[in-house]
């Protein structure tokens, strides 16, 4: 059974969601309550949940401060919006942030479920496919995982290091090279864990303190040989289970200052030159964030924006820029618009779909392995010598991407949504999200969620349960000797418990029971 944390400010809401969880869906249990989003960041700072279910405004932290801050340690936990508020701008935002799903008050119960169950099976391929994230425990400063992590290590000393691939790799490229370096990397105390939406941690151990970096830097270095086609880079230092926090803030931080910089390997303590470099990072992020909070970009934001650029030695220009685009808080789409913009490979605006066009006819993932394959020369994004003002002229064109309107909603909504159905028809039975459906067809998931609400009448999680519920009771009819539990993983539901639970609650007869009477289809 799955733990589910359910943040909730108005009390019979929250007892009335505490109270039916498990009935609506048996694979989850509440796991514990909160009244808002500090006290939910509280508990999830002394227990571990599979899901958060989180209303939007709350007191003190919302719903949506609370996913900020929860995927800034874990890019793939299933967050799922129950809001009283039907705006599109409350959907978007919570889209940009990977939610799960975004399901109105007053709540539909067929859709919670429906909701539910899609969570079950995605927790489900957590569990199966991650370790026990040993590895992001430590790094958070959980008592049980230090404990751990010091009897691994024994008497030796310990060193973290963060790895990343390239800016300068196309998006939907660098999140598909960050499961394979989770997969794939060896060595180390732990098994590799991607701890973030964008970077993998490793924990490395050698006799000596003098030693630990040098540890750190062999293993890095196999990873290089692994992935000669994908430049990555490495952010190290000693680990401090007394301040693990800290420890793990400062890995990061050479992380970001070997991105920015495009060198390949920078380790604690920092270099004055990397401190400066930082600091001016963190100075454009500041500007920037300012801009996108008011909408729009007025002449002293671009200003101080191009003035910080012109100080930063041309080698590291390009990236420090590229770095500073993609971890704002724009929509993902103008993210990668900019992007591009700013390597030269577009003179404007550039839909991410082409990429995922490539990628299947030049898959990452082969045979069924996650293998990688060389890239097409033309996707291979570098950041070719330019002159000090070619770059900031870019960069100016990168910013105003990022203040357009929404990229890729060009083609009418029928069109979309005819292109999602029959996405979902061939790969229903997958753990697929929301948010992944919406990359795969270039828009947002909030833009997604309302045509799929307008058009077809229902929510996407809904949808997507009459498809495998249509699915299963085909098979059921069709082979009289084939196991419950093999055609419910044949659907998507890793569980057969919780495969005729959902079947039982949609067809108000067991698997069974459905194939000894031979009900012709209902339409749902």
């Amino acid at each position: 059974m799955y733990r589910a944390l359910i943040v909730e400010d108005e009390d019979l809401m929250r007892e009335y969601l505490a109270a039916k969880l498990s009935e609506l869906c048996p694979e989850w249990e509440a796991g514990a309550t909160a009244s808002d989003g500090m006290e939910a960041v509280e508990r999830m700072a002394h227990e571990r949940f599979d899901a958060v279910l989180t209303d939007i405004r709350m007191p003190g932290m919302d719903g949506l401060e609370l996913a900020r801050y929860i995927r800034r340690t874990d890019a793939q936990l299933p967050i799922l919006i129950l809001s009283g508020y039907d705006e599109f701008n409350y959907a978007r935002a919570a889209m940009k942030l990977n939610v799960f799903d975004y399901l109105l008050k007053p709540l539909n119960e067929e859709e919670l479920s429906a909701a539910l169950t899609s969570m079950a099976a995605l927790a489900a391929l957590r569990k199966a496919t991650s370790t026990a994230q040993a590895t992001f425990a430590a790094l958070a400063g959980e008592p049980a995982a230090l404990a751990s992590l010091r009897q691994k290590a024994a008497e030796k000393s310990v060193g973290v290091l963060m790895i990343a691939p390239s800016l300068l790799l196309p998006p939907s490229i660098r999140a598909k090279v960050l499961v394979t370096l989770a997969e794939n990397i060896t060595g180390g105390l732990w098994k590799a864990e991607q701890v973030s939406a964008d970077m993998v941690a490793v924990f490395c151990a050698a006799p000596d303190p003098l030693l630990v970096a040098t540890e750190g830097r062999a293993l890095y270095s196999r990873a290089c040989e692994r992935y000669t086609d994908y430049p990555l880079h490495a952010g190290f230092t000693p680990f401090e289970p007394a301040r693990a926090q800290a420890t793990a803030a400062e890995a990061e931080a050479a992380l970001r200052v070997a991105l920015s910089t495009n060198v390949a390997w920078v380790s604690q303590p920092l270099l004055y030159a990397q401190r400066k470099h930082l600091c001016m990072l963190e100075a454009l992020r500041g500007n920037l964030a300012a801009a996108l909070a008011q909408k729009t970009l007025n002449d002293q934001h671009r200003g101080a924006l191009l003035a910080a650029l012109r100080d930063v030695p041309p080698p590291s220009a390009v990236t420090s820029a590229a770095c500073l685009l993609w971890e704002s808080d724009a929509d993902s789409h103008a993210r990668v618009s900019a992007l591009l913009t700013l390597l030269g490979t577009s003179a404007g605006p550039i839909n991410e779909t082409d990429f995922h066009q490539t990628e299947r006819n030049s898959p990452l993932i082969a045979n069924g392995k996650t293998e990688l394959r060389p890239l097409p020369d033309f996707l291979m994004l570098t950041s070719q010598t330019v002159s000090p003002e070619k770059t900031v002229e870019r960069f100016s064109m990168a910013l105003d991407c990022l203040f357009q309107p929404e990229i890729g909603t060009a083609q009418p909504a029928s069109a979309l949504v005819e292109r999602a159905r029959d996405y979902l028809r061939l790969h229903f039975s997958e753990p697929i999200s929301l948010s992944s459906l919406a990359d795969t067809l270039g828009i947002t998931s909030a833009y997604l969620s309302t045509l799929f609400h307008r058009e077809m009448g229902l929510s996407y999680s809904r949808y997507l349960l009459n498809l495998r519920m249509e699915d299963a009771s085909r098979r059921l009819l069709a082979d009289p000797k084939a196991r419950v539990g093999d055609i419910g993983e044949a659907v998507g539901f890793p569980s057969a418990k919780h495969f005729t639970h959902v079947f039982g609650q949609y067809y108000h007869l067991s698997p069974s029971e459905y194939r000894e009477h031979k009900h012709t289809l209902p339409t749902p």
